[in-house]
């Protein structure tokens, strides 16, 4: 390997190792070498050069992006060649930092201090794995999967010491596109054959994809012998006993992944999913957390994540039974909120995302799990006015989820209806805790729904009818499934309206009756249709009931 035409790029900010590494370069023969201090520089200058070779220290600056994000940004947006190699390096040894790095899949990692020659073979060793990748790797990254498993299928066919690299890229590009039959026969000789890991762990995965439970716990069970320190057998287990209906033990299994190794961001989405499933709230709300301090400073980054710390920390507090143990979680979810108007990460990944309008939805959500139903309607309809106010049609995935739950606790059915048919044509994809709570909360208000549905419906016929005591009777009833429903309080008060028109005038019954159905729309911020319709309301009934 000729390092002479090579453009190599070193990210290191601490600038007496950095000009270390520039002079080891220099002594294998590099004189294309650019130096930068930050991730951000290193992006920067990529989307200007080509580099072949990138050596990157893990650690940045703590508020700054480390190498982890680099070599993932870089290779997600395609900022380097398929060909260049990436080393990523670092002074912690640590299990969980050595396996963070792994998941990252640099082209290798090496442990400071090391020597010349260890660089050196390490850049030969994965520079000469990427050439003979690199046809199937381009293809790959321009998703064009049947041209990258013909290729890959022809090189394994090959006389070459990578016969296992293009074995594994076969299998996950048979994953990706959902032929896990085809991912088994690639690996069908590894199942008696010789126990290599990196196969063991993918049939493992695939055995999963073809529903093989048992199979699957066998495989990762065999792995944790050999290797007990594999995250990834974890994973594959706590899949497979979720899979089996044995729920507490995949929390305990993904739990041991996790604290194997806690810099995977697929891990702590799994574990949301796993700890949702099994009513382990408190796991989705700290794996919230991690998921957004593992994205925001990433290519994934994204609102929605911080959404899930607030989000996630109020689901706990919904369904906690003691009062001060509820508050508790209510207040962390408040000051989670109060800091996001301090979050830097989260006002520049996101300029349009309104944290003020997000917190009248909390609010909103906050008020409806203490029972104040008129609060919390009150809150809702405040982030509504605003939400159509800034921005109109397109409101932003982000403010939906909590928006559509409140409006089911509030009965608010076909506002919720209209959110949700809003986020139909939304191509953002919901994080875990979103898709969760508003699968959970459909399911849970269905039946309240429906019913809803029929007696509003029954109301409408029978005052069409002009039988206004049995449409006031149906509308109650709609009521009871929907306390704080604006048009149902709308039908209620006309209905008493005709009422004490017909009797020419309005029995006390009907006038408390009417102070209350006042109290749900008073110092609403009202839709157009429905603020025209109270107010011409209010101005009849107060000639009957003094008001």
């Amino acid at each position: 390997m000729q390092f002479s035409s090579k453009q190599v790029l070193i990210v290191e900010d601490q600038r007496p190792f950095l000009l270390l590494l520039k002079g080891l370069m220099h002594s294998m023969g590099a004189t294309d070498v650019i130096t930068k201090s930050s991730a951000e520089q290193a992006i920067s200058i990529c989307k200007k050069h080509k580099f072949d070779i990138i050596v990157c220290d893990l650690h940045l600056g703590a508020d700054f992006k480390n190498g982890y994000e680099l070599v993932e940004e870089l290779r997600t947006r395609r900022l380097v060649p398929s060909h260049a190699v990436f080393i990523l390096i670092s002074a912690d040894s640590a299990r969980s930092i050595v396996l963070g790095s792994i998941d990252r899949r640099p082209d290798d990692f090496l442990v400071k201090p090391f020597s010349q020659v260890q660089l050196k073979s390490r850049i030969i060793r994965a520079w000469r794995k990427r050439q003979f990748l690199n046809v199937a790797i381009d293809h790959i990254e321009q998703a064009s999967y049947n041209a990258a498993i013909d290729t890959l299928e022809a090189l394994i066919d090959s006389p070459s010491h990578y016969k296992s690299y293009c074995e594994q890229l076969l299998v996950e590009l048979y994953w990706k596109i959902e032929q896990p039959k085809k991912a088994f026969d690639v690996l069908k000789h590894y199942v008696d054959g010789k126990p290599v890991l990196w196969a063991q762990v993918a049939l493992g995965k695939t055995y999963l994809k073809l529903h093989q439970y048992e199979n699957a716990l066998n495989i990762a069970k065999r792995v944790l012998k050999k290797n007990r320190f594999s995250a990834e057998a974890h994973d594959i287990m706590a899949e497979a006993y979720q899979a089996l209906e044995a729920g507490d033990t995949a929390i305990t299994t993904i739990k041991e992944a996790i604290k194997l190794s806690p810099y995977s961001l697929q891990r702590h989405v799994k574990a949301c999913e796993l700890g949702r499933l099994n009513d382990d709230l408190i796991l989705a709300a700290t794996s919230s957390q991690a998921i957004w301090d593992l994205s925001k400073k990433s290519v994934h980054k994204n609102s929605l994540y911080w959404c899930g710390i607030i989000r996630s920390l109020l689901d706990v507090a919904e369904h906690c039974e003691d009062k001060k143990q509820r508050n508790k979680y209510q207040q962390e979810a408040l000051l989670a909120l109060q800091r996001g108007k301090f979050d830097d990460h989260l006002l520049r990944m996101d300029r349009e995302f309104d944290v003020d309008i997000f917190s009248q939805i909390v609010n909103a959500r906050v008020s409806a799990i203490d029972g104040k139903l008129v609060d919390a309607k009150r809150h809702l309809s405040q982030s509504q006015e605003l939400l159509d106010s800034k921005y109109a049609n397109d409101i932003p995935t982000a403010y939906i989820p909590d928006s559509i739950d409140v409006m089911y606790t509030l009965g608010e059915y076909d506002e919720a209806l209209h959110y949700e048919s809003i986020l139909k044509t939304k191509a953002d994809e919901l994080d875990v805790n979103s898709a969760f709570m508003l699968k959970r909360q459909a399911k849970r208000t269905q039946k309240n729904l429906s019913s809803y549905q029929q007696f509003n419906r029954e109301g409408i016929q029978h005052y069409q009818r002009k039988d206004y005591e049995r449409a006031k009777a149906s509308f109650a009833l709609a009521q009871s499934f929907a306390p704080v429903n604006t048009g149902v309080a709308l039908n209620l008060l006309q209905c008493i309206l005709q009422l004490a028109i017909k009797a020419d005038a309005a029995e006390p019954k009907l006038v408390s009756e009417c102070k209350k159905l006042f109290k749900l729309i008073d110092d609403m911020a009202l839709k157009e249709q429905y603020k025209e319709k109270y107010t011409n309301l209010r101005d009849e009934l107060s000639k009957y009931i003094g008001c």
